[in-house]
């Protein structure tokens, strides 16, 4: 982490975040490991214990049970599933099996009043119909359960169509609606022209250009200046000391570049991206690291107003994340039993 940054370099990185979806690197079942979830983040999906990936994709012939990736070889288990998990479908010490694409589904029937199945799918692209697994997921096709980026394969999105229904259809590119959440091709911005229209993937909010309907603004900008929807420049957004990204759509939307934190501004001030993570700097509440390495979050007396990053594993030092300590040395509890941090020693 560091306390410089350059707008134009993370534009571009928060670009090719973008464009990836669409070159297929937040699919599974071929073996990719993430998908993009709320914000642009991606997610770590497909393994074992993992979410599913879209279309409810799992890694190595896995099954997607309750939205959660269960192993090849490994028991299937909820939502009335059986058996061993072998190529996305769950089979049964008899050799019957279940949830793939023409097969049944896995689960019990049932009648709950109004009839119906409460069966599940547990193979990438298959959705329970009448008590068959079905395909889903490709263009054309029904929407697989699970909804926004499970109900689709990558560079499609769950829309109505005609009859109300929802099918995947193409999204992303200029006048296609956004993929699921809200993501569009590189240079363009997922807003709505108003009038109650649906939002779609449009060529306005570039960087220092004005802002979109709705007061949006590409990845890597944010609507400054703007009143009621109108007007406002699109500024760069999350290095120190500029705007939070996202500071429209609520607090647990606002994001900065790694290293920088969204700190709340005083006094009505626009909430700014503010260093995290070094030496004596506060922790950081996102991005997975709270600090750099050879540093631990720590409280830091009573009125430090929070937890900072403080050096840690070596000698009398506190124990660095994991309970770990430089070479030599070992992360212990203090002498004689008495309460206290742990440190090395």
């Amino acid at each position: 982490m560091s306390d410089t940054f350059d707008p134009a370099s993370a534009s571009r990185r928060l670009s090719i975040l973008s464009a990836a979806i669409f070159l297929g690197l937040a699919t599974c079942g071929g073996g990719a490991t993430t998908k993009i979830g709320p914000g642009g983040v991606a997610i770590a999906c497909g393994a074992a214990s993992q979410i599913c990936c879209a279309a409810n994709a799992c890694n190595g012939g896995g099954c997607c049970i309750r939205g959660t990736c269960t192993a090849a070889g490994a028991m299937c288990m909820g939502s009335g599933t059986t058996g061993v998990c072998s190529n996305g479908s769950c089979q049964s010490m008899t050799g019957t099996a279940c949830g793939a694409v023409g097969q049944i589904c896995c689960g019990v029937a049932v009648d709950a009043g109004g009839g119906g199945f409460r069966a599940t799918c547990t193979a990438a692209g298959a959705r329970c119909a009448g008590g068959t697994c079905a395909a889903c997921g490709t263009a054309g096709a029904e929407c697989c359960p699970g909804g926004d980026t499970s109900a689709c394969e990558s560079g499609l999105s769950c829309q109505n169509v005609g009859d109300g229904g929802g099918a995947c259809a193409a999204c992303g590119a200029s006048g296609q609606a956004c993929c699921d959440p809200g993501i569009c091709n590189s240079g363009l911005a997922c807003a709505s022209a108003g009038g109650g229209m649906p939002r779609s993937c449009m060529n306005c909010g570039a960087l220092n250009a004005s802002c979109c309907p709705g007061d949006v603004c590409q990845p890597g900008g944010e609507c400054l200046g703007a009143s009621m929807g109108k007007g406002g420049k699109c500024t760069a957004c999350g290095g120190s000391g500029e705007a939070c990204c996202g500071g429209a759509s609520g607090r647990d939307a606002r994001t900065c570049a790694t290293g920088f934190q969204c700190t709340d501004g005083v006094a009505g001030a626009t909430p700014s991206c503010q260093p995290c993570g070094g030496s004596g700097q506060p922790c950081c509440q996102s991005g997975g690291t709270e600090c750099n390495s050879g540093l631990a979050c720590l409280l830091v007396g009573h009125d430090s107003g929070g937890a900072v990053c403080q050096p840690c594993g070596g000698s009398g030092q506190d124990c660095c994340g994991g309970r770990t300590c430089n070479a030599g040395l070992k992360c212990i509890a203090p002498d004689g039993g008495a309460r206290g941090p742990v440190v090395c020693r």
